[in-house]
């Protein structure tokens, strides 16, 4: 597992996980690239041309590439927008369903690999929508 660090962030902005957080959930997967503010917001990949609309802030995503290399990426909050509760949800719930997801990955066979995997975290209005989106 290997965090990278692209940005500080402001006195008004926080992740919705921690480190320590995500030792606890995939301490396990030793391929893991977990990128914390690789970009301000989140874009989808151009060759994902059909994707849900998004409204909502994307918090983080999950990718599991052809060639079965893993990556988190964290994407930062306006603290003002992002309540306590919500953090636990996400560190308690939302951690757990990625956890699961890069597992039921892991577990395909190769010939099952068709393309990019991609699993979007998105907050909106109080609540975490999940958006599962397989591109080539």
């Amino acid at each position: 597992m290997r965090f990278k660090y692209y940005r500080n962030l402001n006195q008004h902005e926080t992740y919705v996980t921690t480190k320590k957080q995500l030792k606890n959930h995939f301490s396990s997967l030793t391929d893991l690239d977990i990128l914390f503010g690789l970009t301000r917001q989140f874009e989808w990949d151009s060759r994902c041309p059909q994707h849900p609309k998004i409204t909502g802030l994307v918090v983080a995503e999950a990718s599991v590439h052809r060639d079965r290399t893993l990556d988190l990426s964290f994407f930062p909050i306006a603290r003002n927008t992002y309540s306590e509760v919500a953090y636990e949800e996400f560190n308690h719930d939302i951690l757990a369903d990625l956890q699961r997801w890069v597992g039921e990955q892991i577990e395909k066979p190769d010939t099952a690999i068709v393309g990019v995997e991609q699993l979007v975290v998105e907050w909106v209005e109080n609540k975490y929508l999940l958006h599962h989106v397989t591109f080539l």
